[in-house]
């Protein structure tokens, strides 16, 4: 349905059989090969078609962020078995709410956290996000192994849809495959040293790619944000390979050796390179195809990845057994880290057992 809703406004917006148009055609039918059965959204498409002004569109933003991710942190804070003051430290990723205070403050307010609480509000890692989160807190929990940390992921699309038309033909097609791919998601995860299950974090990565800052990027407009994508975000995959196989090479990994991948579903492409950089299986990444069929999540991608990863038996790895996450996105770049799977099965009951080593970190 989204996709025929793009389709609708561009009609007759160029001259028929114009540069404009042609690229237009061109996007629509990129955007139609697109492994996406549903859009989770929280605007309706007659909103999204009407919506119009910054403050409009950040207010529907606003709307969202209260909706999706105070129930999702408590929820994450309920499975874990944990209250609001025992939070050390909470995380926000988001690239569609502007506001300050940063909404990482409305957040604590909601959940109760102590006033004493830590606070990393981070903007603009776009679909980096959740990946970036993670290797946030595992970097925190390093310094401060007897913390626990919140993660909160929050990203809403549908409020920053606009019909182009003043911009050449590479950005209509880059603006109108971004606005069929987003879905509206928030997600939230527990990561500390005490939990018993969940994936134990052992190493952390990130990389940039040199020379595509502007791959993935707003521009502030009077009307808006208004999304920018080129053909760099997806041609830069295999660039990213040699670092992801660099962080598995340090605990003696190959791709061969993973159980399972976390992810980020940023489309086709995105996730054939990352298979292909790494020699995986389509068992290995099938995470990241199930969540791509809702669309691509933003920051909240990759949570949504280890969720399917943890809540479907058939891609449950086994006790112990090698898992890497990754996100892709604004810079252009990546945010990885690899783990162990410490996910009860038919064998291993609820706290089972602890990590090995009591200073890695566990998300759950």
């Amino acid at each position: 349905m989204l996709v025929t809703t793009v389709r609708q406004q561009y009609e007759g917006v160029f001259p028929a059989g114009s540069p404009l148009a042609l690229a237009a055609e061109r996007a629509i039918g990129m955007a139609r090969r697109l492994a996406i059965e549903v859009h989770p959204l929280h605007l309706t498409i007659d909103e999204i078609v009407a919506v119009h002004g910054l403050a409009a569109r950040n207010a529907a933003a606003w709307d969202a962020f209260h909706a999706y991710a105070v129930p999702a942190a408590r929820a994450a804070l309920r499975s874990a078995g944990l209250s609001a003051l025992d939070v050390d430290l909470v995380i926000l990723e988001t690239s569609t709410l502007i506001a300050m205070p940063s909404p990482v403050t409305a957040l604590a307010r909601a959940l109760g956290l102590r006033a004493s609480c830590a606070a990393m509000p981070v903007f603009g890692m776009g679909c980096r996000g959740g990946a970036h989160a993670i290797t946030m807190a595992q970097t925190w929990l390093r310094a401060y192994p007897r913390d626990t940390v919140l993660i909160v992921t929050a990203d809403v699309a549908s409020p920053h849809f606009h019909v182009e038309r003043d911009v050449d033909d590479v950005t209509l097609v880059g603006s109108i495959v971004s606005s069929t791919l987003f879905s509206d998601a928030a997600a939230a995860a527990v990561v500390s040293c005490s939990l018993d299950e969940g994936i134990e974090l052992l190493d952390v990565t990130r990389y940039e790619v040199p020379g595509t800052p502007d791959s993935i990027a707003w521009v502030a407009t009077d009307e808006g944000l208004r999304f920018r994508l080129t053909t760099d975000a997806v041609r830069s995959i295999p660039a990213l390979g040699p670092t992801m196989r660099a962080l598995l090479g340090r605990h003696g990994w190959t791709g061969a050796d993973l159980a399972i991948c976390a992810l980020h579903s940023g489309g086709n492409t995105i996730i054939r390179d990352a298979a292909q950089a790494l020699g995986l299986t389509a068992h290995q990444v099938a995470p990241a195809w199930l969540s791509l069929t809702r669309g691509n999540f933003m920051s909240s991608a990759v949570l949504d990845a280890l969720s399917l990863i943890a809540t479907r038996p058939e891609l449950r790895p086994a006790w112990g057994a090698p898992v890497l996450g990754a996100g892709f996105g604004p810079g252009f770049g990546m945010d990885a880290f690899v783990g162990r799977a410490l996910l009860p099965d038919p064998v291993h009951s609820l706290h089972a057992q602890r990590p090995a080593n009591p200073r890695d970190a566990v998300v759950t």
